[in-house]
């Protein structure tokens, strides 16, 4: 076999997506809502619920989805 032939016999790379698009920039992105982001959220909902005890761990939690739901509608 001639030795400039035997290029075509290695396999050829794959193209992979780029996790990003340098002409676009944050584009497909989704940012995490940031701790403070949550962290306000959170107590607006303690407020709006009437200031309830014993319910942080589901304020906080119900902030967190809030918020990833808005960020991935945006």
């Amino acid at each position: 076999m001639h030795s400039h032939l035997t290029h075509s016999l290695l396999p050829r790379p794959i193209a992979i997506e780029p996790e990003h698009d340098d002409m676009n920039p944050g584009r497909g992105v989704i940012a995490e809502p940031s701790h403070d982001e949550i962290a306000e959220r959170a107590y607006a909902i303690y407020i709006m619920t009437g200031c309830q005890q014993g319910c942080c761990k589901q304020n906080w939690n119900k902030a967190e989805v809030e918020l990833q739901r808005a960020n991935h509608k945006g």
